[in-house]
C-alpha cells in the first residue's frame, strides 16, 4: 500500500513541521536547561513547601512538574530524565513522577484543539484545566501512598556547584534537538502505520471504530476526528487524558536512562483519562449557556497547509531550523566519535 503509507507519513510530516517542532522544541530546551544550569534548584524554594508536601518530591523536582503542565508531550519527561541523570531525584521518584507528569501544553490544547478544531478558546481552557486538575490529583494520590512507604529522598549531588552558562545552553540545545529528532520519527512511523492500519481493515475515518483506534494510537489525530464528529467533548478529553500510544513510545525515548514501569503508567494515563472526562462533564453542567460549543457539533479539521502564505511561512522556517538543529546535533556526534577514537588511540 505505497499510496496510504505516503499519505500517512506526509500528515505525520506536516504535524511534526507544522507543531511538533515550533511549539516543543523550544519547551524541552527550557526543561534541560533548567536542570543543566541549576536553575531548577534555584527556582525549587519557590515550589518546595508544596512540591515536599503535597507531591512528596525533592524541591528541585517542582520546576520540572510546572513544565510538564505548560510545555506540553514529552517536556516532562525529558525534565525527569534530566533530574535523574543528575541525581536530583531518585528511581522510584522518577517512576511516580512519569505517572502524572505527561502532559499536553496549553499550547495545544487552547491554540489547536479549542481554536483550530472546536473553534472556541473556552473547550481548550476547560481540557486544559482539566487535565491539570486530573493530573495532580493523581501525583497527590501517589504521594501520599509514598509518604507511608518510603522516605523523601532528596537530591545527592552538590547543589552548590557553579555552572558556566554557555556549555550548559549549548548541551541543553543538544539534548533538545536529539529529543526532538526522536520525537518526528515516532510520529512519521505511527502516522504511516496508522492510516495502513485503518485502510487494511476498512475502516471509516468517522465510525466508532475508527475513532477508537484513531484516539487510542495517536492524540492529535484522535481529537481532529472527534472533534468532526457528533459525540460530547468528555470523549475528547478522555483522548487527551490517555494521549495516544505514539506520545508513549516518545516518553520511553524521551528517559534513556531510566526502565519505566509499564503497568503504573498505563493505568494512570487510563485514570488520567476518566478524571479529565469526569471533570469535562461537570463543566459542561456548569456552563449551560455554551451547552452548543460543548455539544461538538464543530465541521472545522485542523490541517497545517503549505498552499498558503502563512503555512508556507511557517513550513520554511521550521524547515530552516529543523536543519539547523539537526546540523548542531550531528557535528557533536561526530566530535564526540573524533575524542573518543583519539582517546582509544
Amino acid at each position: 500500500m505505497p499510496k496510504v503509507s505516503f499519505d500517512g507519513a506526509k500528515s505525520g510530516l506536516n504535524y511534526a513541521f507544522g507543531i511538533l517542532i515550533p511549539s516543543l522544541f523550544p519547551f524541552i530546551f527550557l526543561s534541560n536547561f533548567a536542570v543543566e544550569y541549576g536553575i531548577s534548584h534555584k527556582l525549587g524554594t519557590i515550589f518546595a513547601r508544596f512540591t515536599e508536601k503535597v507531591l512528596y518530591l525533592p524541591s528541585e523536582a517542582g520546576v520540572t512538574v510546572l513544565l510538564s503542565f505548560i510545555g506540553g508531550f514529552p517536556v516532562g519527561a525529558v525534565g525527569i530524565n534530566a533530574l535523574y541523570k543528575q541525581g536530583k531525584i531518585s528511581e522510584r521518584q522518577a517512576q511516580r513522577m512519569l505517572c502524572f507528569c505527561v502532559n499536553s501544553g496549553p499550547a495545544f490544547l487552547i491554540s489547536v484543539v479549542g481554536t483550530e478544531l472546536y473553534d472556541s478558546e473556552l473547550v481548550g481552557i476547560t481540557l486544559f484545566f482539566a487535565q491539570v486538575l486530573s493530573s495532580l490529583l493523581i501525583g497527590i494520590i501517589l504521594g501520599i501512598q509514598a509518604h507511608s512507604k518510603e522516605p523523601l529522598q532528596r537530591s545527592v549531588s552538590s547543589a552548590s556547584s557553579k555552572k558556566e552558562f554557555a556549555p550548559s545552553f549549548i548541551l541543553s540545545a543538544k539534548n533538545a534537538c536529539r529529543s526532538t529528532v526522536d520525537l518526528c520519527a515516532l510520529v512519521i512511523l505511527f502516522s504511516s502505520f496508522m492510516y495502513i492500519f485503518l485502510h487494511a481493515l476498512k475502516i471509516n475515518d468517522y465510525s466508532a471504530a475508527g475513532m477508537i483506534i484513531r484516539s487510542i494510537l495517536e492524540v492529535t489525530d484522535g481529537c481532529s476526528c472527534l472533534s468532526n464528529s457528533h459525540v460530547p467533548l468528555y470523549y475528547t478529553a478522555l483522548a487527551i487524558g490517555w494521549s495516544g500510544i505514539c506520545v508513549h513510545f516518545q516518553i520511553f525515548a524521551a528517559v534513556d536512562n531510566l526502565i519505566i514501569k509499564k503497568i503504573p503508567f498505563y493505568i494512570s494515563r487510563f485514570a488520567n483519562g476518566i478524571l479529565s472526562a469526569v471533570v469535562t462533564f461537570i463543566a459542561m453542567v456548569f456552563i449551560p449557556a455554551d451547552i452548543s460549543v460543548f455539544s461538538n457539533f464543530s465541521k472545522s479539521q485542523y490541517t497545517f497547509s503549505s498552499s498558503t502564505l502563512k503555512g508556507s511561512a511557517a513550513l520554511f522556517i521550521s524547515s530552516i531550523l529543523f536543519l539547523i538543529f539537526v546540523n548542531t546535533y550531528v557535528k557533536s556526534c561526530i566530535n564526540s566519535a573524533e575524542q573518543t577514537a583519539d582517546k582509544t588511540l
